[in-house]
């Protein structure tokens, strides 16, 4: 074995114990890119991952790049190493006149000379590119391809074992979420608290910045704010909401998610949520014995695809909500029957002994 088969073995098993001993994502990407820079002698290292929604992709882990050039603009799927992303390595020989390259005069002035794009596969499906970067032109050999691989396809795994245990971590918070709820459902009548404790449960489940409740009032004209937690009082009182077509599409019976809350035209006060840090809306029916009665909301301070998932759970705290408002309703309706009955009993009594 070579001096630098050595060398490469030993990078390899440091990062295949950093990765065995943590499920932080975080800290075996920034590994990785510390790592491969170091032992392949490059100028510095990055690994972007595929946001579909967007076409772009997201930085997630870089070293040995000046943050100018890691902020020099999005990376679209499209260009760049988009040769990488059908599953196979692509080198680039100079980065400055390559046609497949976005950004070339970023690049020179960065002192970028050669690229390489390694794709990283997670269950056969491309998640992202690990790219690796010299400040001299260079030509990779294929031992050296064939490591960069391997250690993308760590990068890969631990992606994969942390989504995988971030689901279940998430699963357990839901469930512990819903219990809490559905015990002060069974034991409190003040719908009131119930509902502060429902959108409390919410914000804290899902690690958001905001929910709230609002109720048609008893004419069925507006919307009523009756709960909320993690939103100011500016926001709060900003206006009417009923012209929102997100709300109004919720009470058509269901769930509406607002991606980018500053250019759908669905929101109604963009400029408010943009000063609020508000970017993504989910907006889920509350329904009571087949009718809408209103809606729950959640906001987040980054854009965010909610997974079914995350949109089952909210369902879940609206159909809570409903069944608070409807103890209540029965409890009030069962109050009432008894102290007439107990009026009547003491009429009778009265009457008989007089």
């Amino acid at each position: 074995m070579s001096d630098k088969d050595k060398t490469y073995l030993r990078s390899f098993m440091e990062i295949s114990k950093v990765l065995s001993s943590t499920l932080a994502v975080d800290e075996v990407l920034d590994q990785i890119v510390r790592q491969i820079s170091t032992v392949m002698a490059l100028k510095g290292a990055t690994i972007r991952l595929i946001n579909p929604r967007t076409n772009t992709m997201e930085l997630v882990a870089a070293q040995g790049l000046s943050e100018k050039y890691l902020k020099k603009g999005q990376v679209d799927l499209d260009k760049s190493i988009s040769e990488a992303l059908s599953g196979r390595p692509v080198a680039i020989y100079d980065a400055t006149t390559d046609p497949r390259v976005q950004y070339p005069q970023e690049a020179k002035e960065e002192g970028i000379a050669t690229l390489v794009a390694i794709p990283m596969v997670s269950k056969g499906k491309v998640i992202g590119v690990m790219r690796l970067v010299t400040g001299e032109p260079r030509e990779f050999t294929m031992e050296e391809v064939d490591f960069a691989c391997s250690v993308a396809d760590l990068g890969a795994q631990a992606i994969s074992n942390a989504m995988i245990y971030e689901a279940r971590i998430r699963e357990l918070q839901f469930l512990k979420g819903l219990l809490e709820v559905s015990k002060a459902v069974n034991s409190a009548l003040d719908v009131k608290k119930v509902l502060h404790l429902l959108v409390k449960t919410a914000v804290t489940s899902l690690e958001i910045k905001a929910a709230a409740v609002r109720l048609l009032d008893e004419k069925r004209l507006r919307m009523e704010l009756v709960a909320s937690y993690g939103l100011s009082d500016r926001y709060i009182t900003k206006g009417p909401v009923g012209t929102d077509k997100s709300i109004t599409e919720a009470m058509m019976g269901k769930a509406v998610s607002i991606y980018d809350v500053a250019s759908d035209d669905r929101a109604t006060y963009p400029k408010e949520s943009l000063e609020e840090g508000i970017k993504s809306i989910l907006s889920v029916p509350i329904t009571l014995k087949g009718n809408v009665i209103g809606v729950m909301r959640i906001y987040t301070s980054e854009p965010r695809d909610f997974s079914e998932d995350e949109i089952t759970f909210i369902s879940s705290l609206a159909e809570q909500a409903a069944l608070a408002m409807e103890n209540a309703r029965m409890y009030q309706k069962l109050k009432g029957e008894y102290e007439e009955l107990m009026g009547d009993i003491y009429s009778f009594t009265g009457y008989t002994r007089f």
